[in-house]
């Protein structure tokens, strides 16, 4: 995966749940995730990552770490994911 992506769904994770520090080893609803900002954090990785990411693929990923591996996948081809 590469870093600017993942560094980029860890921003977006951390704004949304507006927290200093993320694990990466954890899901969305062990850091109080609601369903809401959840669905708002997959619209923000689709948007600034550029990424073909879903909502089940949020709630099916095991860990933030495994979201952002999905998000990498998807970024769409000739696309940056550093906008």
């Amino acid at each position: 995966m590469t870093t600017s992506v993942r560094n980029q769904v860890l921003a977006i994770v951390k704004r949304v749940l507006k927290r200093e520090e993320i694990p990466e080893n954890v899901d969305f609803f062990d850091l109080g995730a609601s369903s809401l900002a959840v669905i708002q954090i997959v619209e923000l990785v689709r948007k600034e990552c550029d990424s073909e990411v879903w909502i089940t693929d949020a709630f099916d990923a095991a860990d933030i770490a495994a979201f952002a591996e999905l998000a990498e996948q998807g970024v769409r081809s000739g696309a940056s994911a550093t906008k």
